[in-house]
């Protein structure tokens, strides 16, 4: 017979390295990789939930949900044919789990799997995920960076804080129309929980969040992060309010996140883009960033909102 049990925070580890696992390689995944995954759980201090299925005395499933800031969350589960992983214990473990989360009043779960993860792809989607897009994941060292500080505009840069919380949702919220960057997500939750998931994003520090006002005007914005392992810097989130498209916004916020790498000491700056925003990918491509790797994103969300019942 087949039971489900609560994964124990001692056990946190042991099921990471489960449902971190490269597809069609080890039962589990790298000792360093764990381990860094754990540490940036614990520098961001992120809730989890974890469940597993035993049968017989032997674990058969898993389902390991990390839950964001702003009420969402991501899911992560080994392959339904890795080594000793049930199909019909993983799907059933799955159902469960996200019944579960009910109660949590989500805006929505998130599940991100290799392109050729069939197995996992076939899995989210008889659960009751559907595909959003495939992200690609975006790289360049810092050091080969020249500084240019010519532009053709008036620019101040405004650091967030409390003072300027408004006038940064206002922005965010303003980017959001007619974007490219995955459009399935705008609206499925407020712009308040929007940023509490962007200061989730790393070590989330003030400084490194940037309005852009352009000849008096709010243009743009670019949220960076420190990444927990190693000297990395990420774009959280750019984007371009709908009357500076077209007019090098994109550019100068780009060009202002690799120059606020230096003075961390960050050697590489790290985007995640999604595929079908051909904009974004020139802007990247003309700034020398390589793709290093791809990811399907699905999303699950309820008939009736959770955060809404």
């Amino acid at each position: 017979m087949t039971r489900i049990e609560t994964v124990e925070p001692a056990d946190c580890e042991n099921v990471l390295a489960r449902v971190l696992a490269p597809l069609g390689g080890s039962a589990s995944a790298p000792r360093a990789h764990v381990r860094s995954f754990a540490a940036y759980i614990s520098i961001c201090a992120l809730e989890w939930v974890a469940w597993r299925c035993r049968r017989q005395g032997r674990e058969t499933a898993l389902l390991f949900v990390l839950l964001l800031p702003g009420k969402t969350a991501i899911a992560m589960f080994p392959a339904p044919e890795a080594r000793n992983i049930e199909p019909d214990d993983q799907q059933r473990l799955m159902t469960a789990g996200l019944e579960s989360l009910t109660e949590r009043k989500l805006h929505y779960v998130q599940a991100l799997v290799e392109p050729q993860a069939a197995g996992k792809r076939d899995l989210l989607q008889s659960s009751g995920f559907r595909h959003l897009t495939q992200l690609i994941y975006l790289q360049r060292s810092t050091a080969a960076f020249r500084f240019d500080h010519a532009h053709a505009h008036e620019v101040t840069w405004i650091a967030y804080d409390r003072q300027h919380h408004d006038a940064f949702a206002r922005l965010l919220s303003a980017t959001y129309e007619d974007s490219h960057d995955c459009p399935e997500l705008t609206g499925l939750r407020p712009i308040d929980a929007v940023i509490a998931s962007h200061k989730a994003a790393g070590q989330f520090n003030p400084a490194l969040w940037e309005l852009a006002r352009v000849d008096g005007q709010h243009a743009g914005c670019v949220l960076l992060s420190s990444l927990t392992h190693g000297p990395l810097m990420e774009v959280v989130y750019l984007g371009v309010a709908p009357p500076w498209r077209g007019r090098g916004v994109g550019k100068l916020l780009l060009r202002r996140a690799l120059e606020q790498c230096r003075p961390t000491g960050a050697r590489e700056l790290t985007a995640v883009v999604d595929c079908r925003n051909d904009p974004a990918r020139q802007l990247y491509a003309q700034f020398d960033f390589k793709p290093t790797a791809a990811r399907e994103a699905y999303i699950y969300t309820w008939r009736v909102s959770c955060a809404e019942t």
